[in-house]
């Protein structure tokens, strides 16, 4: 799973001793149990691989990606083409993994609310269900009481696309996007800086959504 947010993916283990591999981040005063710390050091080998980095069999048990199933929940629709490229990306590197994936592609709904509830029962649904892993968009602040229920079960959850300061803010272990706020800032100051014009025009093409209002 990728590192935290602020964490800067080097290398395997970088010069403080902090693995950015496998399933979790740890560093060597993490080290719950023996067994994780034989597991790190052999990379948690992946079946029907059973060695290590150096060849010698592992004492780590592997790692059955069959049995992983990973959840995704977002706020794209089916009518929206700019989440094309999300699911098509998602479902292949599923199966490039061997894993299992669970990401539906909800229907344009009647109002925004109506998709995040939507969202929100979802996100429930699939933590109640035993996923190993989740991902989701955190378009609305109303479906943060549902990644808190995951949270609560102990399932890592990362969020995509939408949600950057709310992931912070709930510490989930990544984020993939940006700081909307910023980006539209420095949009502004790369427009200003091709001068000379006399009204410049910033268009909103989803307004009332979180992300775009903030850009």
């Amino acid at each position: 799973l990728s590192p935290p947010l602020g964490t800067e993916n080097k290398s395997s283990r970088d010069k403080d001793g902090v693995y950015l591999s496998g399933p979790g981040i740890f560093t060597h005063q993490d080290y719950t149990t023996d067994t994780v710390g034989i597991c790190l050091e052999d990379a948690f080998p992946v079946c029907p691989n059973t060695s290590g980095p150096d060849g010698n069999p592992s004492n780590c048990p592997c790692t059955d990606r069959k049995k992983i199933t990973i959840g995704g929940v977002v706020h794209g629709t089916t009518t929206d083409k700019f989440w094309d490229t999300v699911f098509t990306a998602a479902e292949q590197g599923a199966d490039d993994m061997g894993i299992n994936l669970d990401f539906d592609r909800f229907e344009p709904q009647e109002s925004p609310e109506l998709l995040y509830r939507r969202m929100s029962a979802k996100i429930n649904s699939l933590c109640q269900g035993g996923v190993d892993g989740l991902f989701v968009s955190i378009a609305d602040e109303s479906i943060i009481d549902a990644i808190k229920f995951c949270l609560e079960l102990g399932i890592p959850v990362m969020s995509i696309n939408a949600g950057f300061a709310e992931s912070k803010a709930l510490n989930l272990l990544h984020h993939v996007g940006m700081d909307e706020e910023n980006a539209g800032y420095l949009a502004g100051k790369k427009l200003e800086s091709t001068k000379p014009f006399h009204k410049a025009f910033c268009l909103n093409h989803n307004p009332g959504f979180p992300s775009t209002d903030d850009r």
